[in-house]
């Protein structure tokens, strides 16, 4: 199989990548499409199973909404690492110590924010 793919045209290949992915979405939007559920309105109900219909009165909890930025600043993570993972060989030990370093430096800074309750979503305890 291997040997299939590394004799393919680069054109090919990318057609055939273009191809399945095409097909993948077609098969999710097809998926969804058939587990959605109808509803009066037109719309389905939320991803959190919250029905639609007249908007929300009150509050948000601003926690959530630091969650998911430190969702995205931690998963950017993932991009300088995979680069650095492309050139791991050509880079040898001072790479290596590097994203050691740096892969420390963000456990350090994930773990401030874990004990400083920054994770925390739960309603505060009161005494």
């Amino acid at each position: 199989m291997l040997d299939l793919v590394q004799s393919l045209d680069p054109r090919a290949a990318l057609a055939l990548h273009v191809m399945l992915v095409i097909a993948t979405v077609a098969a999710i939007l097809l998926v969804a499409g058939a587990l959605r559920e109808p509803s009066r309105d037109g719309f389905g109900t939320y991803e959190s199973g919250a029905p639609s219909g007249q908007p929300l009165r009150g509050h948000l909890a601003a926690q959530y909404f630091l969650i998911a930025v430190f969702f995205m600043i931690f998963d950017v993570e993932v991009a300088i690492l995979f680069a650095w993972a492309l050139t791991a060989l050509e880079l040898g030990v001072p790479g290596m110590v590097a994203a050691t370093v740096f892969i420390l430096v963000l456990l350090a800074a994930l773990g401030y924010l874990w004990m400083d309750g920054a994770l925390e979503t739960a309603p505060e305890k009161r005494s």
